[in-house]
């Protein structure tokens, strides 16, 4: 703006103002509440623009303040902090420039904030065709599909395997975006090399977080051309089920299950079957003649011996079992203790060469009879078999006959024991000698086995023993094996009074946990002693013994008493808590046992609540605390699962074994622990502002904050809250808001100083900063005031208090310019609230519309203030602006009866010269009073103050009366005039002043066009229909003119173009008429021909005759008296 009054002191031209196009005159928006929210307007402007922009109302805050274009974007923001629902904020913008004032009115209506909360995600579930998939399969791999299908919205993760290494899965896992139309098709493949002749079982597992398919495919492998020819499928599967009938009948006669006649007649039926679809084998021939030979139809087995024996001596190297067997079934015929004794050798020869086989060694025990006397060294031959990997149940019956028989062989219980033991179970021929001997040994065994107490079990089962049930109790203990599946067994032992150490602690640990349950005296007696229960089973014991303390308990509770006042002691103090301790404190909380080391977990008490979920997918629970940085996680124990939810906008997730979160779709209920009103005592009495837990004492500071309690706790409550890590930085700035409001209301202490380091200045709410500034002006601490308002603004502040500040730095810190004191002296002068020192510096430094600025300098007027600089400012913009009021020469009037700059007289006598002669406004008579001293003093003005000058004297040309004045306008006539300034307005001064020359006898067109334009008069005169173009020349500042010699009855018709750097303008066109006579003083020839020509219109020949007569005369002399030099 000082670059623009330079330039207007010189006389640039006003002429050009830019036009401003507003896409809305008006700004309006809807703003959230307790929010900033930004905007912003448009305009654009003809030509280049330069302005500010201003907002009345403190809250309405603009970005953009100053600007310079055509295009222009105006940004601001609307602070509704404090503002309630439907209030609304109303101001005006107003735009300083070169284009004037423009007001831009707006309201911003104040709506809560809309946030949409998300829907709960939902799970969808999906659906699966579970029959059977049956496929039989050839040489080629076998693909197809299985539709799946997705039921509802929401999403969902779908997992597949298959365990069985024949079915190849298409794709592991899917998610939403890969159901087409909530369908999509699994793909599989079955391998067929990875077949095995027959029928192949598996299962395709589909499962989400809470759904289980399980599709079960059967595939058929088809058998090949030649398994078919050869029909050996078949005869594998005849000759399997031949071996494993005749094992079957052998080991029931030899169990006693069967008698020998059933036994011979079932297993020759079973040869005959198989002879029938295999034709002739020797295995079965021979074992026909062993049954043959053992019914007594010796004949018969001769006869079929001698068939035989042919074909087997010729098998001998390839299949020596085969022989050795023969050799057998040889003696049952032959009946010889010498040929069976030929026989033994043998076979015994054959065993110890390489073919120690099970089939040879049960032979031997069948043909030497020393083994049968000496079992032991049978069962050492047994065990070497197998150990050796035999599996044969006859080789297994034989050992356990042999134990059954001697019961003191059995030492030890290893591999081979065990083994041998199952196979007795299984088959139940274990006799009770045996069993005692079995459990014997296992008491004497130091380290237990799975295989051992299972063994143990069965036995126990069978054989109602007291050593038997203790070697299975000793080893379950050992083994430390617990579970409701275990408790019978305990249970037994503790009815039946065995004693065996720990065994009533197993017991308990292995019981349903059932507090209603009452429990054996002798249990009780013994854990009254001596009671080393740990961790759920000691809590369960005294749970279950406070339920029966007034009644199947009433005699034995006095020895617990103590023990269980001192354990529920020790359990608050290691904060621990399930279900049965939530029994026992229920039962016995009470004020006594608040100590500095429970006091912290009695105070959590009362913010616990237990949750019972019922949906088997969830796998743990989460907590979040709006106050806290950290979620809380708990791990479920069973169903239940005890939380912590210090405040009742707590939110609960449920973590599913899918890994999500999820706060909806799960069954479960919630319930707080302990009521607050039946454990009012114990918890007032319980000092939480020892605690060391967050939630504690964040609860408790918004617990005093509901109740309205406010003392110096409430404030201690509120620094120690701020200070935990664990808080986030919402609730932090919350209690920092509520420690203000506390200090602004309860505070009555004159040390605010000390305290204000406790509160958090950073990132503070509108009414806050109010609150706080109001508070440090209030305390005297104006610095730190004022920094606030620096930072958050004066807007909400009460203005007496702004005032108290405002005056207190302007007058001992510093008065220099200063943009936050600009904001405040400005807020208060707009609110009335002013003095001597506010307005001596907004004298100085204010800016703003052309009202405001006039009110400040009205105001420092009246408070006898300085107010020169504001005046040059106020002037300035008014002229930028292009103003011409009463409020302007006001203004002027009194800046120019001071000590005024020229540069701003000059610049005011430019603007309104220009506005008098261009745009026909009327001047106040002070500016051609200040151009007369001006000229009078010789103080050089711009060439537009002397044409105005100039101009309103020819309109009354009486004041050259004076002639110093007289004078003057000579001066300046005549210095126009060298300089080719000739304006129309000059031929008032015929006769008053002295023309010049190049004045005399012409006629002068104007036109008014901006400095940079290009303007043309296009004209005719008289009768001439030739149209003629002139160029006319410009003054530099707006005024164009052109100069015509035209006489009396001439007749102009004219137009002007204005061909300016935008566009091109051609005016309407004009008609002049000369009808002009000089006055009696001829000035020139020019007048002289102009006079003949009206006497001859008007038909006046007598004084044309003397005037043509003059004008010749006057030729005559001046021919000559004046040589024309060459």
């Amino acid at each position: 703006m000082r670059d623009y009054i330079n330039r207007l002191s010189r006389g640039k031209s006003i002429i050009e103002v830019p036009k401003l196009t507003f896409e809305n005159e008006q700004a309006a928006m809807n703003v959230s509440c307790d929010k900033c929210t930004e905007g912003n307007f448009n305009f654009t402007a003809s030509i280049q623009t330069a302005g500010m922009v201003y907002s009345d109302n403190e809250r309405v805050n603009v970005i953009t303040k100053s600007f310079n274009g055509t295009d222009i974007d105006i940004s601001y923001t609307v602070n509704a902090e404090g503002i309630e629902e439907k209030n609304d904020i109303e101001g005006c913008f107003t735009i300083v420039s070169n284009a004037g004032e423009k007001v831009i009115p707006y309201v911003f209506t104040c709506e809560p904030e809309t946030v949409k909360k998300p829907e709960p995600e939902q799970d969808a579930s999906i659906k699966v065709e579970t029959g059977q998939i049956r496929i039989n399969v050839s040489d080629e791999k076998y693909e197809d599909t299985i539709v799946i299908e997705k039921i509802g919205h929401g999403t969902t993760e779908v997992s597949i395997y298959s365990e069985a290494p024949f079915i190849k899965i298409g794709k592991a896992s899917i998610g939403d975006n890969e159901f087409i139309g909530d369908r999509y098709k699994l793909e599989y493949i079955i391998d067929p090399e990875k077949l095995h002749a027959g029928n192949n079982y598996a299962y395709i597992c589909i499962d989400t977080f809470k759904q289980h398919f399980k599709v079960p495919v059967a595939v058929s492998s088809a058998v090949t051309e030649d398994e078919t020819n050869d029909n050996r499928y078949d005869l594998r599967l005849e000759n399997k089920k031949a071996v494993e009938g005749l094992t079957k009948c052998y080991l029931d006669f030899r169990m006693k299950k069967i008698k020998k006649e059933k036994w011979i007649s079932e297993s020759l039926q079973i040869i005959d079957r198989i002879r029938g679809i295999r034709g002739n084998d020797p295995f079965y021939d021979i074992a026909q003649v062993q049954l043959f030979a053992m019914s007594g139809r010796e004949e018969e087995a001769s006869g079929m011996m001698e068939l035989l024996k042919k074909d087997i001596i010729g098998r001998i190297g390839d299949d020596v079992e085969m022989y050795c067997y023969f050799l057998y079934v040889s003696t049952l015929i032959v009946k010889s203790e010498e040929y069976t004794e030929q026989v033994n050798k043998q076979v015994r020869k054959f065993f110890e060469n390489g073919y120690d086989t099970y089939r040879l060694l049960w032979l031997l025990f069948y043909l030497n009879s020393d083994t049968e006397n000496n079992k032991s060294i049978r069962l050492v031959r047994i065990k070497d078999i197998v150990n050796d990997g035999c599996t044969s149940p006859v080789i297994y019956l034989e050992a356990i006959n042999i134990l059954n028989a001697q019961p003191v062989l059995l030492r030890v219980l290893n591999k081979f024991e065990i083994k041998v033991i199952n196979f007795g179970c299984r088959y139940g021929i274990i006799n009770e000698k045996l069993a005692l001997q079995i459990a014997d040994v296992a008491l004497s065994e130091k380290n237990g086995s799975y295989e051992l107490v299972s063994v143990l079990k069965k036995l126990n089962d069978r054989f109602e023993s007291d050593e038997i049930l203790t070697a299975l109790v000793s080893h379950m203990i050992r083994l430390g094996l617990t579970g409701e599946q275990y408790y019978e067994v305990y249970e037994l032992g503790v009815l039946r009074g065995l004693r065996i150490t720990r065994l009533y602690e197993f017991y308990i640990a292995s019981m349903k946990k059932d507090v209603e349950r009452q429990l054996p005296k002798i249990v009780l007696m013994y854990f009254s002693y001596d009671n080393t229960l740990m961790g759920l089973d000691k809590a369960f014991l005294y749970a279950n013994i406070i339920r029966g303390r007034y009644s199947y308990y009433k005699d034995i509770y006095a020895c617990y008493e103590k023990n269980i006042e001192i354990y529920v002691y020790e359990q608050l103090k290691a904060g621990n808590i399930n279900e049965y301790l939530e029994i026992l404190y229920k039962s016995l909380l009470e004020p006594q046992l608040i100590t500095e080391e429970t006091n912290d977990f009695i105070c959590r008490l009362r913010y616990i609540y237990k949750i019972n979920c019922f949906s088997n997918y969830v796998t743990g629970i989460e907590v979040w605390h709006n106050q806290l940085k950290d979620k809380c996680d708990y791990e479920l124990m069973g169903t239940q699962c005890y939380i912590y939810m210090y405040n009742p906008d707590a939110v609960v997730g449920f973590r599913c074994c899918d890994g999500r979160v999820r706060n909806s779709g799960v069954d479960y209920e919630i319930e707080k622990v302990f009521d607050e009103e039946e454990y009012k005592e114990v918890f007032e009495k319980c000092d939480d502002t020892l605690s060391k837990e967050a939630g504690i004492l964040v609860s408790r500071a918004c617990r005093l904050h509901k109740k309205q309690i406010f003392n110096d706790q409430t404030l201690m409550c509120y620094k120690n809250v701020k200070k935990l890590e664990g808080v986030n930085d919402s609730f932090r700035q919350t209690i920092n808001s509520w420690m203000i409001d506390y200090y602004r209301k309860h505070y009555e202490l004159d040390d605010f100083w000390h305290e204000y380091p406790f509160v958090d200045t950073d990132g503070l709410l509108s009414e806050d900063a109010k609150n706080l500034i109001e508070i440090l002006i209030d305390s005297s601490m104006y610095s730190q005031a004022y920094e606030l308002v620096s930072i958050y603004g004066c807007s909400r502040v009460a203005v007496t208090r702004l005032l108290k500040m405002t005056d207190y730095i302007l007058n001992n810190v510093s008065d220099e310019h200063n943009e936050v004191i600009d904001e405040i002296t400005a807020y208060m002068f707009r609110e009335h609230i002013y003095n001597e020192s506010v307005l001596s510096y907004m004298s100085e430094f204010f800016n703003g519309p052309n009202e405001d600025m006039y009110e400040v300098w009205k105001a420092g007027l009246n408070y006898g203030v300085n107010v020169t600089h504001l005046s040059e400012r106020l002037l300035a913009q008014m002229m930028y602006t292009g103003v011409h009021s009463g409020r302007f020469t006001e203004v002027f009037s009194d800046y120019y009866g001071k000590i005024p700059d020229m540069l701003i007289v000059k610049a005011y006598l430019s603007y309104n010269a220009q506005l008098y002669l261009i745009r026909q406004k009327k001047a106040n008579d002070i500016v051609f009073r200040v151009m007369d001293e001006c000229i009078e003093d010789g103080t050089g003005l711009p060439e537009c103050c002397y044409v105005a000058w100039l101009k309103n004297i020819s309109k009354n040309t009486a004041v050259l009366d004076d002639e110093k004045k007289k004078k003057y306008a000579q001066k300046i006539l005549n210095e126009l005039c060298e300089n080719d300034r000739i304006y129309a307005f000059y031929k008032k001064f015929n006769g008053v002043l002295d023309i010049p020359y190049n004045v005399i006898g012409i006629t002068v067109l104007e036109c008014i066009a901006e400095p940079e334009s290009k303007v043309t008069v296009t004209y005719t005169l008289n009768d001439d229909k030739q149209q003629h173009t002139q160029i006319m020349k410009s003054n530099d500042w707006g005024i164009y003119t052109c100069r015509f010699n035209l006489f009396y009855g001439d007749v102009l018709d004219y137009n002007y173009t204005v061909a300016g750097s935008r566009e091109e303008n051609v005016s309407e066109n004009y008609n002049l008429k000369y009808e002009e006579v000089s006055p009696d003083t001829v000035s020139g020839r020019f007048d002289a021909i102009n006079d003949c020509l009206a006497s001859r219109q008007l038909h006046d020949m007598a004084t044309l005759k003397k005037l043509m007569r003059s004008y010749s005369v006057e030729e005559y002399v001046s021919k000559q008296m004046f040589k024309i030099v060459k």
